[in-house]
């Protein structure tokens, strides 16, 4: 059986410990899954591509238009990608994605995890990156709130489930997700 899960979350929000929670059960199980991290991609991308990351971040976090024009670049090719992992792997894929919703690309899952935190935590764990708070608040207002994002995510008429990450949910939370999809 093939079940591909789209974990999304606004930045700071807990994606990656969720997922790294997913990961350690699917081992713990001997659950047959892969993990996907688009920002891993994309990086990927824009490396084969010799862009520079710096420069394009300054340049795309400064102006909506060119955000627009690099999107356009970028996600067919990350979609191109996705699209072959899911057509030559089997079993459980696991996506991790920011701007699954924003992007406009759930149709490429079965079901999605929002990953949901509230945004004084959100900010304090990116403070602790190498982003300024400034930057930080910059970056999550060009993203969908939380909130806007769950309105969307149940508009989809897809499969949801939301954790909130703020108070760090023990491992059964994600347990029961895995057993309501069947990832056993």
């Amino acid at each position: 059986m093939k079940k591909i899960i789209g974990i999304t979350g606004s930045m700071g929000s807990g994606k990656t410990y969720a997922v790294g929670i997913f990961k350690k059960i699917c081992k713990e199980r001997k659950i047959k899954a892969i993990f996907l991290d688009v920002d891993d991609i994309r990086r990927n991308i824009l490396k084969k591509e010799n862009i520079d990351r710096e420069r394009l971040n300054k340049k795309i976090y400064n102006n909506i238009e060119e955000m627009k024009i690099y999107k356009h670049f970028i996600n067919p090719k990350i979609r191109e990608y996705l699209i072959s992992q899911i057509n030559t792997n089997n079993g459980f894929i696991f996506i991790e994605w920011a701007l699954l919703v924003e992007d406009n690309l759930c149709d490429i899952v079965d079901t999605i995890i929002m990953i949901n935190c509230q945004s004084q935590i959100q900010i304090k764990r990116l403070e602790k990156g190498d982003l300024g708070k400034e930057e930080i608040i910059k970056r999550l207002n060009l993203q969908l709130t939380n909130e806007q994002k769950i309105e969307k995510i149940k508009q989809l008429n897809k499969k949801f489930y939301i954790i909130d990450t703020s108070d760090n949910p023990g491992v059964k939370v994600y347990k029961n997700i895995l057993e309501k999809e069947e990832v056993k």
